[in-house]
């Protein structure tokens, strides 16, 4: 009688450990990137995205007369887009887009970031037996958060 009643609790523990794993498994947020490469919208997936704006004597482009480095935009990914890769690389005048963030569950309000002439200031690959990631770092003409302009 014991031997059932522990194997039966084994059972139970182990199907209720799993549902929860499960649970914390599911991503709560999605956030993906979207960017105009020629007459066709790239969407790709994001595991994090940063941006940044700031006011200084920064790096001047000498390609880029209107260029002062003020808006910044990264972007983390779980593997390498290469149609993204492609259109970074064959953009001259930079990629114009949008980053959005949705919450899944619907507690939080979407984030939309939207960015003119983002051109590639970094890119870096990881690549291991069990892990990837590839990271983008762009420099922008300008950023609009949530509607609002950045200047």
């Amino acid at each position: 009688m014991n031997k059932k009643i522990l194997s039966l609790l084994l059972i139970c523990f182990c199907f209720l450990t799993q549902i929860s794993f499960g649970q914390i498994d599911e991503k709560r947020t999605k956030i993906e990137i979207s960017v105009k490469d020629g007459n066709k919208m790239l969407t790709v997936p994001l595991r994090s995205a940063t941006i940044s704006f700031t006011k200084g004597a920064n790096y001047k482009d000498p390609e880029d007369k209107t260029d002062n480095r003020s808006y910044y935009l990264n972007i983390d990914m779980e593997k390498q887009d290469i149609n993204l890769l492609r259109a970074v690389a064959g953009s001259k005048n930079g990629l114009d887009g949008q980053i959005t963030m949705v919450d899944t569950y619907g507690k939080t309000p979407t984030r939309k970031i939207e960015f003119k002439a983002a051109k590639l200031d970094a890119l870096s690959d990881q690549l291991t037996g069990d892990y990837s990631s590839s990271y983008f770092s762009f420099y922008c003409n300008l950023l609009i958060i949530d509607g609002i302009k950045i200047e």
